[in-house]
């Protein structure tokens, strides 16, 4: 089974890929990038795309099939394969028959996933369950196979769920039972044993990883000792502090000082259920000092390295504060 870093938009940019590849990730994608943008040459469209030594996969989306083909002319070297971004629920990615709209179409997608097939392109198609009044999951799926996609990933959840409620893996199960082509499985993998009731009740080919892998990348390799039969090692403050750390760093070296600011919303779930975490978070809302920042995190993590050893009475890091 194959371990993937899901497509994030404002999430999976070169930095997080990078990182998650280095923890485990067996393939990673980018964030969804408009066909429409790449063919104007849009400067941020460009920037999205990956080196090509990164061997990542590129997630498109738009609604013409020569304009994707098109696309594709002009990355082709930078991806490991394409994907067809069918999935996407936000509004404004929608209204404009872009992401989740193509599943009211599953002859326009078909003829998309052919646009590349038959130019011998490897690629692939991620959808939902369908819409709340055409779950039609598998004449979509139907669609993308005859087409020639070699890969069709499901997200447990319908359109109108955004990304609310509980991923239903059901349909996944029924794709992998009837489908004759590869099979990913996508919503609801926050745990390596969430990973590991996926296999066995699915049996994917796939596994996506996408929230669960924020503020979390080492994720992939817990999924893979708990499938392999190897004990499972939870990182400890240390090795959390190491990794923060090399992130920001990875960050800042893509973005510049504005990666302090992007690694934000990284920053609150690596602190995510730590004690006594409230002013470090704080810090970095408000502050764009690198040292300063640094300094933070060693105060709290030298804190809570002391806790966990027994230095303080009670084990209680607030007291520490």
């Amino acid at each position: 089974m194959i371990t993937v870093l899901s497509p994030m938009a404002g999430v999976t940019d070169k930095s997080f890929r990078k990182l998650c590849a280095s923890m485990g990730a067996d393939v990673t994608f980018t964030e969804m990038i408009s066909v429409n943008g790449l063919i104007r040459k849009n400067k941020k469209s460009f920037q999205m795309l990956p080196k090509e030594e990164e061997n990542a996969v590129i997630q498109l989306f738009g609604n013409d099939p020569d304009l994707f083909f098109k696309a594709f002319n002009l990355i082709e070297k930078q991806a490991r394969w394409i994907d067809i971004n069918a999935a996407c629920p936000v509004w404004k990615v929608i209204k404009h028959g872009y992401g989740a709209s193509l599943m009211r179409d599953p002859v326009l997608l078909r003829k998309i996933v052919e646009r590349f097939s038959s130019s011998g392109v490897k690629v692939s198609v991620k959808i939902r369950i369908g819409w709340e009044d055409k779950k039609n999951f598998l004449d979509v799926a139907q669609a993308a196979a005859d087409g020639g996609a070699f890969l069709v990933i499901i997200h447990g959840r319908t359109v109108e769920q955004g990304y609310s409620g509980k991923a239903d893996w059901e349909p996944a199960k029924l794709l992998k039972e009837r489908m004759k082509i590869e099979i990913g499985l996508s919503g609801d993998i926050f745990t390596p044993e969430d990973a590991f009731k996926a296999m066995n009740y699915v049996h994917p080919d796939y596994i996506f990883v996408a929230r669960g892998a924020i503020g979390n990348p080492w994720i992939f390799k817990e999924i893979k000792d708990l499938i392999d039969n190897r004990e499972v090692s939870y990182p400890g403050p240390e090795e959390r502090i190491k990794i923060i750390k090399k992130h920001l760093d990875m960050e800042i070296e893509e973005y510049g000082i504005h990666g302090i600011m992007i690694f934000r919303k990284f920053l609150v779930r690596y602190l995510r259920n730590l004690p006594g975490s409230h002013e470090v978070k704080e810090e970095f809302m408000r502050s764009s000092d690198y040292e300063r920042l640094i300094e933070v995190l060693d105060l709290y993590f030298g804190k809570l390295i002391s806790c966990e050893q027994g230095g303080v009475e009670g084990g209680n890091i607030e007291s520490k504060f």
